[in-house]
């Protein structure tokens, strides 16, 4: 008897994890925004300003925040690439200022005259850190057109960047009322835009058509998609019934969209902790929610873990064939035609 239990039990196992789709290899970086970035859920009852590790079984990205040019950041880089993640390392601070209410958003920045004088110190203090095998990308600007950085300042900060590390990639996120003004430098690697409130993004033809008109903005066929999936709950982005339950369905569609769009490359929650009284932030959300976000990116992760070696990696390439696939019944693996001992690794 106890046998047949745990005989179905495994089959049961094995079929949800075969009912998720594996990410193609292209599908990299998996992570949340505002993970380590200064800012204290106030959801909670005790002070936390980093989040790391909340997220670091399931993340190989994680947005870090610079608030000015003289900041250190080497020990919270060490401490996140010990935890194998790489910084998402936001630096527009070094560079811009809120000058005034001008631009779209009620927002407008412009560049710091000093800004060269800005960023070598920046520079110099983090010298030890500010290298392609510690931080994954750089984030030079948050939704630039939104908020009145103009096409040449951007262009500006990108060419500052790459003149020093030219092997650090260069990302940005565009709000999508300006998707269809945004003009993209060359020196940028990744773009993305975001919008929240959507069910299903795979589906809804507003939100597709922004990221058809931002994938045909790119200034060079190889500047990829950053997918900014939305993981919070509020009443002002999900108001007519919508539940914190709901967001799993969502995830759900964001990751659909992953995987049938070719140029997309990263997957990056809106956001780990909640910003606001009454803003449910990721970790606040239902424990299935959580757990679907934990499911998408140890699979991601599997794909690419900063502190996995090459020979770790290759390792790795071995595939377990499952027939029939989908199983409603029994199910069998196929292994290569290797001995030795085997790990198995099942997501349910």
């Amino acid at each position: 008897m106890k046998k047949t239990l745990l005989s179905l039990l495994f089959t049961c196992i094995v079929i949800a994890a075969i009912a998720q789709t594996a990410p193609p290899a292209r599908l990299k970086y998996f992570g949340f925004a505002i993970v380590d970035c200064s800012l204290d859920d106030p959801n909670d009852a005790a002070v936390l300003t980093n989040y790391i590790h909340e997220v670091d079984t399931f993340s190989n990205v994680a947005q870090m925040c610079v608030e000015s040019h003289t900041d250190t950041v080497i020990n919270r880089v060490n401490m996140m690439n010990s935890r194998c993640v790489k910084p998402i390392l936001s630096v527009s601070k070094v560079f811009i200022y809120l000058a005034n209410t001008n631009g779209p958003s009620g927002s407008n920045y412009d560049l710091y005259p000093n800004y060269q004088t800005r960023w070598d110190s920046f520079k110099l203090i983090n010298a030890s850190v500010l290298n392609a095998n510690q931080i994954e990308m750089l984030y030079v600007c948050d939704e630039p057109t939104w908020n009145g950085v103009g096409f040449s300042e951007l262009s500006t900060i990108c060419n500052t960047i790459k003149a020093d590390f030219p092997n650090i990639p260069l990302a940005t996120v565009e709000a999508s009322p300006m998707v269809g003004q945004i003009q993209i430098p060359t020196t940028i690697d990744y773009i993305g835009f975001d919008h929240y409130g959507i069910y299903d993004v795979s589906t809804d033809t507003n939100y597709l058509a922004w990221l058809d008109t931002l994938e045909q903005a790119r200034s060079t066929p190889n500047q990829k998609i950053i997918l900014v999936f939305d993981e919070e709950w509020n009443s002002f982005y999900w108001p007519g019934g919508w539940t914190p339950d709901s967001m799993e369905t969502v995830l759900d569609n964001y990751y659909k969209l992953a995987l049938a769009d070719t140029n997309v490359v990263a997957l990056v929650g809106f956001t780990w902790p909640g910003i606001a009284p009454g803003w449910l932030g990721a970790r606040h959300l239902p424990q299935h929610v959580i757990d679907k976000s934990i499911l998408y990116g140890q699979m991601i992760k599997n794909n690419y873990s900063p502190c996995t070696t090459a020979i770790e990696a290759e390792k790795k390439r071995l595939e377990i064939k499952v027939y029939p696939n989908p199983s409603n019944d029994n199910v069998n693996f196929s292994f290569g035609e290797n001995e030795g001992l085997k790990q198995i690794s099942i997501y349910n």
